[in-house]
């Protein structure tokens, strides 16, 4: 559905000054404009004896009214008050007890909820900043400039549990054909700004994402890193960070130190896919592993598990540590780059001043008649300052499990089939390598 049909979407997209305001705006409408939400929020909210008093009546002679942006001294009488800590940080609801308040003389309110004698206080913040000093402010100043025996007490509602609640009124609504455009649309707003706040979903639920801006594709990246934890286990999960920040599977196995876990999306047969990836032999130490016992050229099968296997064997010229580029050979051609015989003569440091560049362009001509043009050897090193350049073998490995089947194994949110399947996928091919 096109954005500018979200009920709390900008067309111009000025609202970022404003994100506050407007997602504690979209919250009151929403209130406002589906009772089954704000029944709900109200369950989270108030005790099951205020509750019962409230609610507990067929003739109620009282309405509830909410409101944006109420100042402390327009507020009426009240016999409970009810400070609701609503930011992206979950709140202790002890630290009221002894949090110095914020000092303002007549203080705003995000939004003010009046049912009969109780009044429900609503701070906001679209960070984890800590609102409880300045919510405290609020219901403190309402109380003392009112008469009468009030009592006070504090609830947390962070972001992720209104999202919570909010998505499971939807999912209600959805199953009885009674979706609300109000909550819907504050579900996709706020989804926009911070899928972060989302819980955690199964592949099942999380559709493929359009691009990298798609909410979608945030959601997919944590189901990942979870089903990454639940392959060897995560205390095998690493951060790596630096140029390329990521999270990996962390292995010993000589030839390679990492699995990667990634999504691919082919846009000429428009098939979706998760991949399991390796590099295997990518450094000269990595080589030394892999290139052993007078190894030949591996056959790799076409297909593991019945999923396609993409082999790509490479060249790798790198510079102080950062690959410049890869050469790709043709299968003639890899039959003589990749064995044991071509990496031990081959792979380590070219000096330019040694005249190592001249010689290894004539004798590699011999393997690769045109590899020249075929990689960027000239622009990214004959005609630049840099003065050696480092060469490895290695062998990229890319496998390809259909999404749709990969939602199909995502049937456990702590151990999913298909953790087990990338696990039996990567000790397959560990085990063409090491034999």
């Amino acid at each position: 559905m096109d954005r500018h049909l979200n009920i709390y979407e900008f067309f111009n997209g000025s609202d970022a000054e404003y994100l506050e305001d407007n997602l504690s705006r979209a919250f009151a409408l929403t209130l406002k404009y589906d009772s089954v939400f704000l029944d709900n929020i109200l369950k989270n909210i108030l005790s099951q004896k205020d509750l019962a008093d409230l609610f507990d009546t067929d003739f109620p002679n009282y309405s509830i009214n909410i409101d944006l942006q109420k100042r402390a001294s327009d507020i009426g009488e009240m016999s409970k008050i009810i400070g609701v800590a609503c930011s992206a940080l979950e709140i202790d609801e002890e630290i009221f007890n002894h949090v110095i308040p914020r000092l303002t003389d007549d203080p705003i309110t995000d939004i003010v909820i009046e049912i009969n004698d109780t009044l429900i206080v609503f701070e906001f913040k679209r960070t984890r900043e800590d609102c409880s000093s300045q919510l405290k402010n609020q219901i403190e100043r309402i109380k003392e400039i009112r008469s009468g025996d009030i009592s006070v007490s504090y609830k947390d509602l962070n972001w992720k549990k209104i999202i919570k609640i909010a998505l499971n009124v939807l999912s209600l609504q959805k199953q009885i054909n009674s979706e609300n455009k109000f909550t819907s649309d504050f579900i996709k707003f706020i989804e926009k700004k911070h899928p972060d706040w989302f819980p955690t979903r199964l592949l099942k639920n999380i559709p493929f994402p359009k691009n990298e801006n798609d909410p979608n594709n945030y959601y997919l990246n944590a189901r990942l890193d979870q089903i990454k934890g639940q392959v060897f286990g995560f205390e095998n999960i690493k951060e790596v960070t630096g140029k390329y920040n990521r999270r990996i599977i962390a292995v010993d196995w000589g030839w390679a130190n990492e699995i990667h876990l990634g999504s691919y999306y082919d846009r000429e047969s428009k098939e979706e896919y998760l991949s399991l990836e390796i590099f295997a032999g990518d450094t000269k130490g990595q080589g030394g592993w892999f290139f052993k016992n007078d190894r030949v050229a591996i056959k790799w099968p076409k297909t593991i598990d019945a999923f396609e296997l993409e082999v790509d064997p490479y060249i790798k010229f790198s510079h102080f540590n950062s690959t410049l580029f890869w050469y790709s050979p043709t299968p003639e051609e890899y039959e003589k780059t990749h064995n044991y015989k071509f990496f031990h003569a081959w792979a380590g440091r070219y000096q330019k001043a040694k005249g190592d560049w001249k010689k290894f362009e004539i004798d590699f001509e011999k393997i690769a008649p045109a590899w020249r043009t075929k990689c960027e050897y000239d622009a990214e090193l004959l005609n630049s300052n840099r003065t050696y350049f480092d060469l490895s073998v290695g062998t990229y490995l890319i496998l390809y499990i259909p999404y749709k089947k990969s939602q199909d194994m995502d049937n456990n949110e702590f151990a999913s089939q298909l953790s087990q399947v990338f696990k039996s996928i990567a000790l397959q091919l560990k085990n063409i390598i090491d034999t």
